[in-house]
């Protein structure tokens, strides 16, 4: 565990975004994705503030133990929790869980929907379907909706819960993208199927981040965000202009110096003995592979006190080195706190193009080795 590297996650920021979210689509009721540790921000402490100071009340993880942390640590918890892809239902031990626990898998092939449809304990369990509209990844196959409308209607139910899509361009423009449009259409055409058949289709939902900051999907009772509540744009670089989303960045990753010292063009940097750029001061930091901080990384710049700093040399498991030009060697002493990322978007996405990862990737490479904090100013 890291003592001086951390995110700091800051809940006001957070609790902003929610709000800028509410003023995109104040109609829909929201489905907070929180999967793979709530996008590497803890997902214990951010549901159970979603849930006690927002007021959300439904979740979406991936597998279902991140679903039994939730309902495990915040056992007066009250809200709904989706299950989105790892839910091996057809095992003894996880239906068990699924029953007891109030926790829903998003039901996304036949063979599970046959095994919900046929097993007497679920007669009365939330039935939530989600189909391929396009996205060629989990779904139903939706030349199969005649036989499913069949399959339920011999199970004697009349109802489905939730009926979902996934948009698989969504951060490419709502309007124009082919894929897009052709996805919305195939899903208003999959709920008039269910509709006209006699089943009642409670809930719907299909817009993602990228779609909700276009407005796109906003006729459905739901939207799903995940990534644009923990702060930056899901939209490819073009198409930001035209996003409605303003957020923050809700985490800050700080770290510190350890050690700077004054370079010569050509000295050797490190593991490989990289020839450093230039002359100039190298700050080491505590971050490395062993905390998310990645080798591809090198290459990057990072700002301190005004002045750019650039990645060089191959990261290490434990720091990293940064090279500055000379005019930074009055600001640079070891001991110091130094930022890797604050809470402004576009510095963000920056870093993210820079390193070759998308924000995605930065969010969850951060390792257990560095803590998370907490505030709410």
């Amino acid at each position: 565990m890291r003592f001086r590297s951390r995110l700091f996650v800051d809940l006001s920021k957070f609790e902003s975004n929610f709000s800028l979210l509410k003023e995109i689509c104040p109609s829909n009721e929201v489905l907070f994705m929180v999967k793979a540790d709530a996008y590497g921000h803890g997902a214990v402490p951010i549901v159970r503030f979603s849930y006690s100071e927002l007021g959300i009340k439904e979740f979406g993880t991936a597998t279902l133990g991140e679903a039994l942390q939730l309902r495990q640590e915040i056992p007066d918890g009250e809200f709904e929790i989706y299950v989105f892809s790892d839910i091996q239902i057809y095992l003894k031990e996880c239906a068990e869980q699924y029953l007891n626990r109030r926790i829903i898998p998003v039901i996304s092939n036949k063979e599970d929907l046959d095994y919900f449809l046929k097993n007497s304990e679920f007669k009365h369990f939330p039935l939530t379907l989600k189909f391929n509209t396009g996205m060629n990844r989990l779904g139903l196959d939706i030349d199969q909706t005649e036989e499913i409308i069949l399959d339920i209607k011999k199970s004697g139910r009349k109802s489905i819960y939730h009926l979902m899509s996934h948009f698989s361009s969504a951060s490419l423009s709502m309007s124009k993208s082919k894929r897009n449009v052709q996805q919305l259409e195939k899903f208003d055409s999959l709920k008039n199927d269910f509709q006209s058949a006699g089943i009642d289709v409670e809930r719907t939902s299909l817009s993602n981040s990228g779609a909700i900051e276009q407005k796109g999907g906003l006729s459905e009772t739901h939207v799903r965000p995940g990534l644009m509540m923990y702060g930056p744009s899901s939209l490819i670089k073009p198409e930001r202009p035209n996003s409605f989303w303003k957020g923050e960045i809700i985490s800050r990753l700080e770290t510190y110096i350890i050690r700077v010292f004054e370079v010569d063009r050509g000295m050797p940097l490190g593991y490989g003995a990289t020839p450093c750029p230039d002359d100039g001061f190298v700050a080491i930091i505590a971050l490395g592979y062993g905390d998310g901080f990645l080798t591809r990384f090198q290459g990057a710049t990072i700002p301190y006190k005004g002045h750019l700093g650039k990645i060089v040399g191959r990261v290490n498991m434990d720091m990293a080195q940064v090279f500055f030009d000379k005019s930074a060697g009055e600001a640079l002493k070891a001991g110091e706190v130094f930022t890797v990322w604050d809470h402004n978007p576009e510095r963000f996405l920056d870093f993210a193009e820079q390193t070759g990862t998308i924000p995605y990737e930065l969010f969850c490479l951060l390792t257990s080795r560095v803590p998370r904090t907490y505030n709410l100013d």
